[in-house]
């Protein structure tokens, strides 16, 4: 009998997983359920906050692209898993049945300090992004003091410097850069922490990186209030504190979304409502069920004064997405072997004529080895790596076998690596 997998998210995760699925098993029923009707490129998302790309650049309709690969798209929201009876329902009340379901639907976004929604600006999502390009054209017109930085819990910070970076840019070509002070506000507990304990020399080079371009930072604070021209914060021994602030952007807390949460506590983790996964990201409880991308409970990489979490860049999701791919198919033939995604991370932050890149494998430590670099190849490297990714998706093939070799090759990674079991946490090693 036909096996179906259905993936909810078509973002990085749904897209690579479900072309993976489809490299290794042509006649496999695969569908994508999804409620946006494109797939954006989500490292891209603050070019589009500063204008530097437009919608149409970075994103590709997924109705007239996935039937192109036998893979079925839904455009609904999914509303709600039934993990007993193996159903998806949509919002419509429409049910689907899977065999094996994905769940890659990214975050929920957690605007936790208050007056933080209405108040700041954001680039976790195409359309905060367009919306934060808007706020940015006024305040061209009327510049004044501008505060980015994340709130407690956030895992997800290299957005927040590379736009920092980028607006310090912008600034510079508006020759208005000397009306601008620019503060970066963190839970990290120092300047380049990362979510990850640091990634090398992150922290002497953000030091740096922002007394060369004066932006200002304060650090192991909690934002409790933003608004619309002032961000309050307090420290460590709970004193409060204030800055003034034209302009805002500050990363949200990541948490599972509710059709997560509505498959029950076996599946939702009770604190943030994500996927609860083993090392090959399948749910321990029910194992026809994976989680791919930011929506997996991945535990912090160490407890910091003021929490922080542990992010998942698009290296480690495309490493989740063909583990998962490897043992979904693995599983339906009756074959033992079982991978677990090799967690290593390549990011890389712009700076508008310059980038600063950083490579981390194994990202949860200890780590085998760390590269950084800054310079302005770097820039044109993260420009051509969009643009590549872009041209994968529209392929119908999330990983070429140059990409493969060259990674091996150069970088000594593998997307995933094979256990004799999946028992132990994300990010353990087999």
């Amino acid at each position: 009998m036909e096996k179906h997998v259905v993936i909810i998210g078509g973002g990085i995760g749904g897209i690579a997983t479900a072309y993976n699925l489809r490299k290794l098993d042509k006649n496999l029923k695969v569908t994508i359920v999804s409620n946006k009707p494109y797939f954006g490129f989500t490292p891209a998302f603050p070019h589009l906050a500063l204008g530097w790309r437009r919608f149409e650049d970075i994103t590709i309709p997924l109705a007239p692209l996935l039937p192109r690969f036998n893979i079925g798209f839904i455009n609904e929201a999914a509303e709600s898993i039934d993990p007993k009876s193996n159903k998806v329902k949509l919002r419509s009340g429409k049910e689907i049945e899977y065999d094996y379901l994905v769940i890659a639907t990214g975050p929920k976004l957690v605007f936790g300090a208050e007056g933080q929604e209405e108040n700041s600006s954001s680039v976790c999502t195409a359309e905060h992004a367009m919306e934060t390009n808007r706020k940015l054209q006024e305040f061209y017109q009327n510049p004044g003091p501008v505060v980015i930085g994340a709130i407690p819990g956030v895992s997800c910070f290299g957005p927040a410097y590379e736009f920092a970076f980028m607006l310090n840019h912008e600034l510079v070509k508006r020759n208005i850069r000397h009306k601008v002070p620019i503060t970066y506000v963190t839970s990290e507990p120092y300047i380049g922490h990362l979510g990850l304990g640091g990634v090398g020399p992150s922290r002497r080079m953000m030091e740096d990186l922002f007394a060369e371009k004066d932006i200002k930072y304060i650090t192991n604070v909690k934002v409790t209030k933003i608004e619309k021209d002032r961000v309050v914060y307090e420290d460590l021994d709970g004193n409060s504190q204030e800055l003034e602030a034209k302009f805002t952007m500050f990363m949200p807390r990541f948490q599972g979304p509710e059709v997560v949460a509505s498959a029950g506590d076996e599946v939702a983790n009770p604190m943030n409502k994500m996927v609860i996964v083993n090392r090959c990201f399948q749910n321990p409880t029910y194992r026809n069920i994976y989680g791919v991308g930011v929506v997996t409970a991945i535990p912090p990489v160490e407890k910091t004064p003021i929490p922080t979490g542990a992010p998942k860049t698009g290296q480690m999701i495309e490493g989740m997405a063909m583990a998962v791919a490897l043992n979904i198919i693995n599983d339906i033939h009756n074959s033992p072997d079982r991978y677990a995604p090799t967690l290593a991370a390549i990011c890389i932050a712009d700076m508008g004529k310059e980038a600063a890149g950083f490579i981390a494998n194994p990202v949860i430590p200890p780590r085998a080895w760390v590269k950084t670099k800054k310079a302005k190849w770097v820039h044109y490297l993260k420009t051509a790596f969009e643009k590549y990714f872009l041209w994968k998706v529209r392929r119908g093939d999330i990983a070429p076998w140059f990409e493969e070799k060259a990674l091996e090759l150069f970088l000594h990674l593998k997307p995933a690596e094979p256990c004799k079991d999946c028992e132990g946490a994300p990010g353990s090693r087999c």
